[in-house]
């Protein structure tokens, strides 16, 4: 496992990416994430893509958070995510209520 890249979510908030493969058999990048929050709640869904697509420099509508697990008491969340190569991909792998919940029409 390669050295955790840390970044500025929004004030007060720090996503660390402790985990990213890349799936050639799905054409997608699997990232995980530990997001600290302690001053405010848990980050929504449509900012963790908006922040993930920034990064990575991919459309916002190719990156699907699969889920958000926050830690009770803690100020912490940990995400999995996934970065395809193609809307058709995701169209094709992505159940629908995920799809739903992330605000992807289809």
């Amino acid at each position: 496992m390669s050295q955790q890249r840390v970044y500025q979510l929004a004030e007060g908030v720090t996503a660390a990416i402790v985990e990213e493969k890349y799936n050639k058999l799905l054409g997608r990048k699997e990232v995980f994430l530990v997001i600290d929050h302690i001053t405010s709640g848990t980050p929504s869904r449509q900012t963790i893509r908006e922040f993930i697509a920034k990064i990575y420099g991919v459309d916002i509508n190719l990156v699907v958070v699969k889920e958000i697990k926050s830690e009770y008491g803690r100020g912490r969340s940990k995400a999995h995510i996934h970065i395809y190569d193609n809307f058709e991909r995701l169209k094709l792998l992505e159940p629908k209520h995920i799809l739903r919940r992330n605000g992807i029409q289809v």
